[in-house]
């Protein structure tokens, strides 16, 4: 049996500004070009705005899915992303460029794992 490959990346960003983590709809863009960016393909998406701020929104796609969680009163936001597609370093580089430029991030770490 052969086992397929498959990577999880995990982004935090913090020292964000807190208007950017609770805009709904500037999160929903920046996953789905993540996901253009990555080459994925997208099929469902959920979006929850929680009262009196953060967000919850994911992707699920045909590869497997992506999803961010945001913070606002500590200006920090984890975006998790597992895929069966295996991306390169140069793609993983653009996909932090992409989130660090959005989100106008002081602080971006990202981690990736092939499981």
């Amino acid at each position: 049996m052969h086992a397929s490959a498959v990577q999880s990346i995990t982004i935090k960003v913090s020292e964000v500004d807190s208007a950017l983590l609770n805009d709904a709809d500037g999160l929903q863009k920046m996953l789905k070009n993540v996901t253009e960016l990555a080459g994925l393909h997208r099929l469902e998406s959920v979006m929850h705005q929680f009262s009196p701020q953060g967000i919850s929104a994911a992707l699920l796609l045909s590869e497997s899915h992506i999803a961010i969680h945001t913070w606002p009163e500590s200006g920090v936001a984890y975006i998790a992303m597992t895929t069966c597609k295996m991306l390169d370093d140069d793609k993983l580089q653009q996909i932090k460029e992409l989130v660090a430029r959005v989100l106008d991030a002081e602080k971006i770490i990202m981690k990736e794992m092939a499981l």
